[in-house]
């Protein structure tokens, strides 16, 4: 069998591979359109001590990324209209921000704390799948989150969802720990990480019902009469409430106001426009679907973890789990799945990230039941059955898929609908193309300089990398692409977005994707043209 040391070896190269995998694919990348915002974001929060940019989202991942950008000599304008002015522009001040410093240099260390977020995460995977079922499980789990593409894809960027996922994953790991053990402390630890959760995005709310209803029965099932039930609960709840509301008074930056976290959450969709058209499968909604989420999850998995997931589900008799363990991982993963489908705009999967480390850490228990191996006296690897053949090569395949399209985690689709090739036939925004890709646009520019350019992130700056502006080409009112003429590059969620305004302004000529073919593409973010 493995023994201690074996067991600390996969776990230390399991989660460097975490660290890792996101670190070097980050530098391939310029601003995903969101960290304009984001970044910019918090460094205006430490230097002016307000929180004015960016309402819609809590402050504390953002101050988090920032927070190695107080070490560094850089421009930034407290006066700046667009910050300090009546009306706040938080895109043209974030822009001015990353675009006159060393934007590439902040980005990486702004990213870092991101990395680190998934390292965190990765370690309460195996170490709670340790505790509940036994090591095995718990490193077959962290090997499911390890080559996760849409974990991979949020580790490298400055975004809500993966420290999300990673702060409420460990408030109720914790908040398992007291149900298990009767220790008070776990009880503040969870309330603790409650607090980051609810101060990283407010969509961690959804979780404050079942953290409610766990407490409630916890404290109800331990007998006595009613005023002692109540003030057990009270007690209870007061232990996880106060670390969580003071996190979040704090990262706030202790603000006078007692309802800033209210009115940040009414912020939520205040720049939402009501008519935006949703997009799936080839088809535009303002309305959306149910199965949006679902079907997102179905075909950005890879096809291996989809088979470790249905497995350990339609075969749950072969898990052991007691009541509490039960609810503990299935309540938070279906609630957060099932109240997001229901109200989150059909942008990306990145929203039902909280959902997916409960899955992987049961299908980690359920792995760890079939997988048999041993080690013999001579230390060789043998194998002992069929189901261990099957998973082992399951699991090449599923590594393979992580490494083989390396950097493009972002634009991963598995073989169900043939690959990533064809994507952008499914979903569109950051499921494929964020506006990330401006470096690689202009180092394939640099080597094709006839290339013109279509590009529809207005926020981001392509010249910064080199990207020529005489040849840049806006799709305005002239008609210009009615007979177009040498080289285009055409970033994917325009050339998406052009298929509706195809049939908005019944101009067939519009329709690039279903008029040409490419001769060339930049990863999957720009499709490249020829009309010679």
């Amino acid at each position: 069998m493995f023994s201690v040391s074996h067991y600390k070896s996969i776990l230390t190269v399991l989660l460097l591979l975490v660290f890792f995998i996101p670190f070097f694919s980050a530098q391939n990348f310029s601003p995903a359109t969101d960290e304009i915002i984001h970044l910019p974001g918090g460094y205006s929060y430490w230097k002016t001590g307000e929180i004015v940019l960016n309402p819609e989202h809590p402050p504390l991942v953002k101050l988090m990324a920032s927070f190695p950008l107080l070490f560094m000599d850089l421009k930034f304008d407290a006066d700046d209209v667009n910050l300090a002015g009546p009306f706040k522009k938080q895109w043209t001040f974030g822009s001015k921000f990353l675009f006159s410093n060393d934007a590439d240099r902040l980005l990486l260390w702004g990213r870092l704390p991101m990395m680190l977020l998934s390292v965190l995460l990765g370690f309460y995977i195996y170490k709670w799948g340790s505790e509940m079922f036994s090591r095995k499980a718990g490193l077959l789990a962290l090997f499911l989150y390890a080559f996760m593409p849409v974990i991979i894809t949020n580790a490298q960027f400055v975004t809500m969802d993966l420290p999300l996922a990673s702060f409420s994953f460990i408030t109720f790991y914790y908040l398992w720990k007291f149900v298990t053990a009767g220790l008070k402390k776990h009880l503040a630890y969870s309330g603790l990480f409650l607090g980051m959760a609810l101060s990283s995005k407010f969509s961690a709310t959804i979780f404050l019902p079942v953290v409610a209803l766990f407490i409630l029965t916890y404290a109800w099932q331990r007998g006595g009469e009613l005023n002692v039930k109540m003030r057990r609960l009270a007690n209870l709840s007061l232990i996880m409430a106060i670390p969580a509301v003071a996190v979040i008074y704090f990262s706030y930056l202790m603000p006078a106001d007692s309802g800033f976290y209210l009115r940040g959450f009414k912020s939520v969709y205040a720049n939402w426009k009501p008519d935006f058209n949703l997009y799936l499968n080839g088809k535009f909604s303002p309305d959306g679907w149910w199965y949006y989420f679902l079907e997102a999850f179905l075909i950005k998995t890879p096809i291996p973890a989809l088979v470790a997931f249905a497995a350990s589900i339609l075969l749950y008799k072969k898990i052991k789990m007691d009541s509490w363990s039960k609810a503990l991982v299935f309540l938070p993963m279906l609630f957060f799945a099932f109240v997001t489908s229901a109200k989150a705009q059909n942008i990306s999967i990145r929203y039902l990230i909280p959902a997916i480390p409960f899955l992987i850490l049961y299908a980690g228990g359920y792995l760890s039941k079939i997988f048999n191996f041993q080690f013999s006296i001579f230390n060789k690897f043998s194998i002992v059955n069929f189901k261990t053949i099957l998973i082992l090569v399951l699991a090449v395949w599923y590594a393979y898929s992580a490494f083989s399209i390396y950097p493009d985690y972002m634009p991963y689709f598995n073989e169900f609908i043939g690959g990533s090739k064809n994507g952008y036939k499914y979903l569109d925004d950051s499921n494929i193309e964020w506006g990330q890709d401006l470096k690689r646009l202009g180092k394939y520019q640099a080597k094709n300089p006839e290339t013109k350019v279509i590009y529809s992130w207005s926020h981001s700056s392509p010249e910064y990398y080199r990207v020529s502006m005489s040849n840049f080409k806006q799709a305005d009112e002239s008609g210009w692409w009615r007979e177009p003429k040498g080289r285009f590059a055409v970033n994917t969620f325009l050339l998406i977005r052009m298929q509706l305004l195809s049939e908005q302004k019944k101009d067939p000529a519009l329709n690039w994707l279903a008029l040409y073919e490419p001769v060339d593409k930049i990863g999957q973010s720009f499709f490249v043209y020829d009309f010679k």
